[in-house]
């Protein structure tokens, strides 16, 4: 089983082309490359970021701030749309540079209170063209359950999936539990097709949390992986707030790998 730290997890502390040394430095075998603005997402930058792969850390998936541009994939305007896809395809371009294999994608929005009940068959055909672009640049996405968006439980997760066979999945361990879930639930949903699990703790007061400080259980988590022989990448995404030195998010990261390596002996 694979565990890494997203680069997101860097965010403010260090900008995103220094963070590969500070993986490399606390031992994480794979990142997820977190692209949080549009200059990121330019041709120039995402070329030289990839010339700083030095192949001690391997890049699992790139993700983007979806709230920038991926709901607006779904308009219904085709001037939307296309204005979107612009920005999708560039954020592909950027994982096959640097050699991710997934795209982990949040989709549509789900914030009005009035909005329609998910229309998932319109929303499954959106998404098969969405990944045959993505294929074309030898990437897969990978559908997170995020607790604000449109596929945020585990029904609509299992539906997305059955409809449209060539999305894969994320599974968010506080977006889990933020939407009133237990992460499994979700897993079970998806099962073979989950690519990544990510990584935060949950204090007892619902804030987040470095891996460890929380009250959620990691190591019934990745038995239960390991019992239904899933191998997604395991990959702490932190928020700046939840920590105030890189130590930290180091021993975080020991912490999570020695339950791995206890449940591969």
């Amino acid at each position: 089983m694979k565990t890494g730290i997203s680069t997101a997890s860097f965010f403010t502390k260090l900008p995103t082309e220094s963070c590969f040394a500070a993986l490399a430095d606390m031992g994480a075998e794979v990142t997820e490359v977190f692209l949080s603005t549009y200059s990121e997402y330019e041709k120039g930058f995402v070329d030289a970021l990839g010339g700083r792969l030095d192949g001690k850390v391997k890049v699992h998936s790139v993700h983007a701030l979806s709230s920038q541009f991926e709901g607006e994939l779904f308009s219904p305007s085709n001037r939307v749309r296309d204005d979107a896809e612009r920005l999708f395809r560039k954020v592909c371009y950027a994982g096959n540079v640097l050699g991710a294999k997934y795209y982990t994608f949040h989709g549509p929005l789900n914030l009005k209170r009035s909005s329609p009940p998910t229309d998932v068959a319109a929303y499954a055909e959106r998404f098969s063209y969405l990944a045959d672009v993505a294929r074309t640049y030898g990437i897969f996405i990978a559908v997170e359950n995020v607790h604000y968006c449109k596929f945020a439980t585990p029904e609509l997760m299992r539906d997305l999936m059955r409809a449209c066979p060539a999305l894969c999945a994320t599974i968010d361990i506080k977006h889990s539990l933020f939407s009133g879930y237990d992460p499994i639930r979700y897993i079970d949903a998806v099962e073979d097709r989950l690519v990544t699990v990510h990584v935060t703790d949950v204090t007892k007061e619902d804030t987040t949390a470095l891996p460890g400080k929380g009250r959620f259980d990691f190591e019934k988590l990745l038995r239960d992986l390991d019992r239904r022989k899933l191998e997604p990448a395991v990959i702490i995404e932190a928020y700046a707030r939840d920590f105030a030195y890189l130590e930290q998010l180091k021993a975080a990261y020991d912490y999570l790998r020695g339950i791995a390596e206890k449940q591969e002996k």
